[in-house]
């Protein structure tokens, strides 16, 4: 690594379940290759404890935060929330100080007792505006809790846009923004999922759904840019096409694409099954929102790849950003140790 940039890597722990070709255990990660990496998930009740962690995810949290053995540079940090069912929980300990700064200790010794350098926190997603002045006085309550005790506080923002910008900067590290869900297979069309700008076709709401504009939101709002890391996709969104003679974008879709072999999710695939799937012969590039997308039969998908995120990274450094984050180098083209992705983002920051 050439500069001072961050590289955050999610690890999604699941994927030590995936089978066969998809399988990835701790000890296929590469920890030269992030200068953070971050376990997902832990989860929070209501009440601000810790959901208990079984003995096999413990082992492989101890696992995981052996790695900065071999990267002294390396931190490793715990992520709370995520997608599935933690966002009733977070508004519930969000509400009150007392929530909040019990919450806030249950996440220090959690880190303290499992060896975590920091910390994650991915609440999808404040939606009202109580929820999202809550937001704020959570993050203040873990800064004061685990910032001055030396852990390291991050946040992970999508695309909403109606965040106090300058407010939440004020009490993390970094702002990690998952701009990779731009688009996907809850539309009726087919559309970039994270392209880095606008089209000329686009409307003027489908001009707000790229990453240039999403950190320019940003940055207006008061936010660093050294505290700004932007999140690059290490996985396709899919689409079936409603006329499978169709190509290009914005063409018709019925629905979600069929799911993949390992990762067994209709509507996305994990990079190495976008590989698998689809041939260099149907891959096309979008030549004024700098991505790639493929179509094989009346499958379609967006995606990054080595092309996009060079110029991506190219994008990070030129505005003098924090640096990148990938979701997750476990759909990386990681067998074999290749991490195609992830080493691109290394070797460009």
């Amino acid at each position: 690594m050439s500069s001072p940039e961050a590289i955050f890597g999610f690890y999604g722990s699941w994927g030590r379940y995936r089978n066969g070709h998809g399988r990835c255990d701790v000890e296929q990660i590469d920890p030269s290759l992030c200068t953070h990496l971050i376990y997902a998930f832990a989860k929070l009740n209501h009440d601000g404890s810790i959901s208990h962690v079984d003995q096999s995810e413990q082992d492989a949290m101890r696992r995981f935060n052996n790695l900065p053995h071999q990267n002294s540079r390396l931190k490793t940090l715990i992520s709370f929330g995520g997608a599935n069912g933690c966002a009733a929980a977070f508004s519930s300990v969000a509400a009150s100080a007392q929530s909040r700064a019990t919450f806030a200790r249950n996440v220090y010794n959690f880190c303290t007792e499992h060896r975590f350098a920091g910390v994650n926190i991915d609440w999808k997603f404040p939606e009202s505006d109580y929820d999202r002045g809550n937001f704020v006085q959570l993050l203040a309550a873990l800064s004061s809790e685990l910032r001055n005790r030396g852990k390291i506080l991050t946040t992970s923002v999508g695309v909403n846009r109606l965040h106090d910008a300058a407010s939440v900067a004020q009490h993390v590290d970094y702002i990690l923004l998952k701009k990779t869900d731009y688009n996907g297979s809850w539309d009726i069309y087919t559309e970039l999922s994270a392209p880095l700008c606008w089209g000329q076709i686009e409307s003027d709401y489908q001009r707000k759904l790229n990453v240039k504009e999403s950190v320019n939101y940003w940055v207006r709002g008061g936010a660093p840019r050294s505290k700004l890391i932007v999140g690059l996709a290490a996985y396709g969104r899919t689409f079936t096409l409603t006329n499978s003679g169709s190509r290009g974008t914005r063409v018709g879709a019925s629905g979600a694409g069929r799911a993949g072999p390992y990762t067994a999710q209709p509507g996305t695939l994990a990079y190495y099954e976008v590989k698998n799937a689809f041939d260099t012969e149907r891959s096309h590039w979008d030549s004024e929102q700098y991505v790639p997308y493929a179509v094989s039969g009346d499958q379609w998908v967006s995606y990054d790849d080595t092309r996009s995120i060079r110029l991506k990274c190219e994008y990070i450094n030129n505005e003098r950003l924090g640096g990148a984050m990938m979701w997750s180098i476990e759909q990386d083209e990681f067998q074999g140790g290749k991490f195609t992705l992830l080493r691109t983002v290394a070797q460009c920051l």
